[in-house]
């Protein structure tokens, strides 16, 4: 009893750090992007969610039940790309692209290791501007 007891107390945290990163991506798939919007912030503010960091990006750059809003896309989508996540670096670029910078080196660093490490988004976006990579 005392056992299984423990066993609960250690997986409550793991069971509440999943509900709102789980519950924004629901959100978010049922394009509910207000709800997805407040479930991902509270992932990121309350349980250090590393990939709500995307998704938000993702709601900013697209301005999808947020003001579109470029530069918090590309301080979520960065922070989501130093974790490690490779489609983050395909929507960067096209958020620097959008920023109107002139860092067209960078632009194309993003997009190729994006492609290169699987990410199809990249492609799409580099088409999109007219980017060969």
């Amino acid at each position: 009893m005392k056992k299984g007891l423990l066993t609960l107390l250690l997986l409550l945290p793991a069971i509440g750090y999943a509900s709102y990163f789980s519950d924004g991506i629901r959100a978010y798939k049922t394009g509910n992007y207000l709800k997805a919007k407040e479930m991902l912030q509270k992932a990121i503010d309350e349980e250090g969610s590393e990939q709500a960091h995307f998704l938000l990006g993702l709601l900013y750059l697209k301005g999808k039940g947020v003001k579109k809003d470029i530069f918090k896309a590309k301080k979520y989508l960065q922070t989501a790309v130093d974790f490690g996540n490779i489609r983050a670096k395909c929507y960067l670029a096209e958020a620097i692209i959008l920023s109107k910078s002139k860092d067209k080196k960078l632009i194309l660093n993003l997009l190729k290791e994006g492609k290169e490490g699987g990410a199809n988004e990249c492609t799409a976006i580099a088409t999109k501007y007219n980017i060969p990579i």
